[in-house]
């Protein structure tokens, strides 16, 4: 498994990290332009099996490198297999090697793309027994008549520990702003050759070995949520822009709840620190969804006839450029400074013995009763508080019930099928207070539309408002059976 931090690069930021680097280096800086051409069918089938396949030509040497490389989470960790070869084409006996790797014939093959970088090249050794590649790229992706600049640096672990990786990431993010690039020269390639940008990717099952220790499972979980929060930032940035905002959301939520679910056994300081920082980026990330929401779900369901639609309309437009302005911002958060510093600051402690309290290395099946429990009774007591018509108090019973729910797919792997009924009532809670919810939120974007002087929209709200409420009696009404469903299934974990 290889790991890698990859950033985008500017020719300053380059020229910052060249002087902060060489002193550092074992070897002196070392620089060489690859020429590298990718394969696959015409119909994309390494792609679609999450793989790419390249042949790398290095004009100082004259030799060849083929290379096979795990599409993996498309974030920090890809499976890497890699022989020299004798020509420019794949070696097609040496793929049998590959695990999973769809079968392929000579004719079947073609390149696809390629790539022409110029990479300066430096080795460190930060710490005992660690060694580290630090690659500076400028160059094009090049596929048909098209081509793309791209200016990056990686740092790849050699050897040693994950840790030490992600501290020198950080230590070269005080030396230049770097921004996280998580898109792989070979997702650059095919979204230049068909014109799409990367597409988002949903959450992955976690499935925990039931043996595992208290901290073994939270770093274990971490990672998989981190994961899924990388894996969306290409389609956030240049790609399915409202579906990977929206995933990118949903690992925020989950990342939060994570911190919630082991509070009681992380160290408290970091663990609040953050938290703080989720809620910043999750906040960012949640304006541009409750628009989209707005503008595709609730506002279609409120306003149907033609009569309303002429009052409802200026309303829309305006609603359509706060939704692009949300966006926007979402944008510059992931692709931040600070979103760096989170991301690498997060992953080194979550693997590091500190992240968890002292003398709480004990197995997880014995912990989680009493971790469920929490989150359960939790769920209760703001059951019993909740008024049935105060928004506020329906949304804080939603996001206690989605910390449960987040917390039982987690440990599916210590309970299997028994949690399944359990988990299905606790998800039908959420959603029917999400729909609750999506119409409160309908009612309070359209509030902030009027101001600034747009009294013009006053009459769009009342209609909006009107038919706000028609919709939330009936969904109360619905709400009200879900309640007693979710009351009467008993805890599996009791």
């Amino acid at each position: 498994m290889e790991t890698e931090i990859k950033f985008a690069l500017s020719p300053d930021a380059r020229a910052r990290i060249e002087q902060h680097a060489r002193p550092l280096a074992l070897v002196g800086e070392t620089s060489h332009i690859d020429h590298t051409t990718y394969f696959d069918t015409a119909g994309q089938t390494l792609r679609k099996a999450g793989f790419s396949l390249r042949v790398r030509h290095r004009l100082e040497s004259g030799g060849y490198v083929q290379t096979v490389k795990s599409v993996g989470n498309g974030t920090l960790h890809r499976r890497e297999w890699e022989w020299p070869v004798a020509a420019p084409r794949p070696d097609l006996a040496r793929l049998a090697e590959v695990e999973a790797l769809p079968t392929l014939s000579a004719d079947g093959l073609q390149p696809v793309f390629r790539t022409e970088v110029n990479r300066s090249r430096f080795v460190l050794a930060p710490a005992a027994g660690t060694k580290l590649e630090l690659a500076l790229d400028e160059g094009a992706v090049v596929a048909d008549n098209k081509s793309e600049p791209l200016s990056e640096m990686e740092i790849e672990l050699k050897a040693g520990s994950e840790d030490v990786l992600f501290r020198v990431g950080l230590d070269f993010l005080t030396v230049a702003p770097l921004a996280l690039l998580n898109e792989s020269k070979a997702e650059r390639g095919y979204s230049l050759l068909g014109g799409s940008g990367p597409a988002a990717r949903t959450a992955r099952p976690i499935v925990l070995d039931p043996d595992s220790s208290v901290p073994a499972a939270f770093r274990c979980l971490a990672e998989a949520l981190l994961d899924h929060l990388l894996a969306n930032q290409p389609a956030a940035l240049r790609g399915d822009t409202r579906e990977g905002v929206h995933q990118m959301r949903v690992a925020i939520r989950r990342l939060r709840s994570l911190l919630v679910l082991f509070d009681h056994v992380l160290e408290p300081h970091p663990r609040d620190c953050f938290d703080v920082e989720l809620r910043r980026l999750g906040q960012l990330l949640g304006a541009p969804r409750d628009w989209d929401v707005f503008l595709d779900e609730t506002l279609p369901r409120a306003v149907k006839d033609t009569y309303s639609l002429r009052w409802v309309e200026p309303l829309r437009a305006l609603a359509a450029q706060r939704q692009h302005a949300a966006h926007q911002a979402a944008k510059k958060a992931v692709f931040e400074p600070a979103f760096t510093r989170f991301v690498l600051a997060f992953e080194a402690w979550s693997r590091s013995i500190y992240a968890t309290l002292p003398r709480i290395d004990r197995p997880l099946k014995e912990l989680a009763p009493g971790m469920l429990s929490r989150l359960s009774r939790k769920v209760d007591k703001r059951l019993e508080a909740m008024e049935t018509t105060d928004p506020a108090s329906r949304h804080e019973l939603r996001k206690s019930a989605k910390k449960l729910r987040y917390a039982i797919e987690y440990f599916e792997g210590l309970y299997g099928d028994a949690a399944g009924a359990y988990h299905k009532r606790c998800n039908a809670l959420q959603k029917r207070l999400g729909v609750l919810n999506d119409l409160a939120t309908m009612t309070r974007l359209a509030s902030e539309l009027t101001t600034d002087g747009r009294i013009d929209l006053a009459p769009a709200l009342g209609i909006l408002d009107d038919r706000g409420n028609v919709l939330a009696a009936k969904a109360l009404r619905k709400l009200d059976t879900t309640v007693r469903k979710f009351e009467r299934q008993a805890p599996f974990w009791k």
